[in-house]
């Protein structure tokens, strides 16, 4: 954002130069090396998706518009593959200028059970309707743990607790929702094993619930409601750049203009084109022995958490 007689801050709040007016993006699908398929991608606005950006500050970018590009196969049978190759091309109709993607092996969320093959996503736990989470020991090492069976072209594995809380004002009656609280518990790197534990002591779930909620209010008691247990795995592009910058960001020269990581191919083209697959349980119960812990651990006891919701 460079202007003669304007901040920074002041052109960051304006749109209208941070999107191009006229591409053309496409979806290339290789097989065994050959472009067997192409995909165009429609503009779309990402409020109109369900993604709106987040609202913009006095010091923050513009919120709206959002644009992204949608890949909507034609057919119903279609999707991608974790056998195949992609590539991203985008062409800027109005200077003829054409950027393309790396090949692009992705990560899907397949999680069929009978038989297993090499390209499941698969959590046996999250097959189970009755399964709730158990967090209740806190003694030395005592851990809660989910096994996981990583998809085809996945590298990096990410897990996360999502927390769902009601707080009751007991003089009003009042209930409700607090926001969401995401607790990333762990990350492994695939390297030759297909199987992985995503696992943290359970002394750090409490001292993360109470980071996150903190001490409740003056005649305010806390409910649990349910938790979303959600497994991402990304692709090895995914990877390289999260570890390129982590030790570009971490030398001695690391406040030095540095080298961009981009699998982009063009004149002055930089981003990233990555995959990411997602397994989420909504709504999984918390048991009660581990409820009675959360009421009387020295680390909750300040949330005032008093059993749980029934909304």
């Amino acid at each position: 954002f460079m202007d003669e007689n304007k901040g920074v801050i002041e052109m960051s709040q304006i749109a209208d130069s941070s999107f191009y007016k006229n591409l053309t993006v496409t979806l290339r699908e290789y097989t065994n090396d050959i472009n067997t398929n192409n995909w165009g991608l429609t503009k779309v606005k990402m409020e109109d998706e369900g993604y709106p950006k987040d609202a913009a500050t006095g010091l923050g970018f513009f919120s709206m518009p959002s644009y992204a590009y949608k890949l909507k196969f034609p057919n119903a049978t279609d999707s991608l593959s974790s056998y195949k190759k992609y590539r991203f091309i985008v062409r800027n109709n109005e200077t003829g200028e054409l950027d393309s993607s790396d090949i692009l092996n992705v990560v899907n969320s397949n999680h069929a059970l009978t038989p297993p093959n090499a390209s499941d996503f698969q959590i046996n736990d999250f097959e189970n309707n009755s399964y709730q989470i158990n967090f209740a020991k806190t003694e030395f090492k005592a851990a809660y743990t989910l096994f996981v069976r990583a998809p085809r072209n996945a590298k990096l594995i990410e897990g996360i607790m999502r927390f769902h809380f009601v707080e009751k004002n007991i003089v009003t009656g009042e209930k409700k929702h607090l926001p969401p609280a995401d607790f990333y518990y762990d990350q492994q790197v695939r390297s030759n094993p297909e199987i992985f534990n995503l696992t943290t002591l359970n002394a750090n779930i409490y001292s993360f619930l109470y980071s996150s909620f903190g001490p409740a209010p003056a005649n305010t008691v806390r409910l649990v409601d349910s938790c979303d247990l959600i497994v991402y795995a990304g692709s090895y592009e995914l990877y390289n750049y999260i570890q390129i910058s982590a030790v570009q960001n971490s030398s001695l020269l690391g406040d030095q203009i540095k080298p961009f990581f981009t699998n982009i191919r063009g004149n002055n083209a930089y981003g990233l084109i990555c995959s990411r697959a997602a397994r989420i349980y909504k709504n999984v119960g918390i048991n009660s022995v581990t409820i009675d812990s959360m009421k009387l651990n020295k680390t909750t006891i300040p949330l005032n958490i008093q059993g749980r919701s029934d909304d």
